[in-house]
């Protein structure tokens, strides 16, 4: 058997003894570092790595390059109306624009190391400082919109639930504290993930030397106990899925309680509102058929001829008497 490995290039590893490479095949006591030493160093990246470029680029790249057109003009939009627009610069609109600067820096700063990544898994080329701006862009803009989502949550919460108290709270100057709060906290809840991260690259599986560590295999990826990175994960889950995740339903239900309540509200009014001028109504029916009835009585008693007077008594027929 022919042996596989490219002795003749200049960048090859150091070749392994004559006849070992053809002896592992069939040998099953064989050593995997063997195996490796027989491979050039492209199929020994990719049995590590895996291929160079995704399979699935081509329609995933057209799906981004969707995403991006849409996103960047709409988020785009919203933040030059805002800006450009004093009546648009409400609190609740202060919130929106956070959320369209936070997608607009994942559409123009993330996506296109993502689709880098995709086109050429390794190696890296930003180095290590690429990769801890990487992961903490990801992480920062994830959880501010996460966290924005939940303030503007609550500011439309007391706007509806509590008006007056709105009127004290739901302020402009209220509103950027609150931002700059969020993003605050988002840049800080980044740096642990950040600092788990790193430049890793392969190292060489040459025999009966020293390995050499392969500049070609640099990936951006955990370098840190694998633990530390599910502790993280699972902490950042809590914070920031699952207890906004409760607040924001929870909020939304008693939104919806109180709208309901206020429609009810409002049947009642109008029924009570129909009701008494129903009655307003048959009360006045009422007078009107009083007077009516009244009106007919007196013209009975004026229209009604009076009775016939008695007759007259005659004189007596009878003679008087003479004495």
């Amino acid at each position: 058997m022919t042996s596989r490995y490219n002795c003749s290039s200049a960048d090859s590893w150091d070749c392994p003894q004559e006849g070992m490479c053809g002896n592992l095949t069939s040998d099953l006591n064989g050593r995997a570092g063997l195996v490796d030493a027989c491979l050039t160093q492209e199929e020994y990246l990719e049995k590590y790595l895996g291929p160079l470029r995704s399979s699935v680029f081509l329609p995933i790249c057209l799906t981004y390059l969707l995403i991006f057109l849409v996103g960047a003009f709409g988020n785009l939009l919203t933040c030059i109306v805002i800006a450009r627009n004093k009546v648009m610069r409400t609190p609740t609109n202060y919130y929106l624009f956070s959320l369209a600067v936070s997608d607009l820096l994942v559409l123009l700063l993330g996506m296109p190391l993502e689709l880098y990544e995709m086109w050429q898994n390794y190696p890296f080329l930003l180095g290590k400082g690429g990769c801890y701006f990487k992961t903490f862009l990801f992480e920062t803009v994830c959880f501010a919109s996460i966290l924005n989502v939940t303030a503007l949550s609550v500011e439309r919460y007391i706007a509806v639930v509590h008006p007056l108290r709105a009127k004290y709270v739901v302020t402009h100057t209220h509103a950027k504290r609150v931002i700059m709060t969020v993003w605050g906290i988002s840049v800080l809840c980044a740096v642990p993930n950040t600092s788990l991260h790193g430049i890793f690259t392969l190292q060489s599986a040459e025999v009966g030397t020293a390995r050499k560590e392969i500049p070609e295999s640099a990936i951006c990826t955990l370098v840190k106990p694998r633990w530390m990175y599910n502790l993280t994960i699972q902490v950042t889950t809590l914070l920031f899925f699952m207890l906004p995740m409760l607040t924001i339903s929870a909020l939304y239900l008693l939104i919806g309680l109180q709208l309901k309540r206020e429609k009810m509200l409002q049947v009642m009014e109008a029924e009570t509102s129909r009701n008494s001028y129903c009655n307003v109504r048959s009360q006045q029916q009422k007078a009107r058929r009083r007077q009516v009835t009244k009106m007919l009585c007196e013209y009975c008693c004026l229209t009604t001829p009076p009775p016939p007077p008695p007759p007259l008594s005659r004189p007596s027929q009878h003679p008087r008497k003479r004495i």
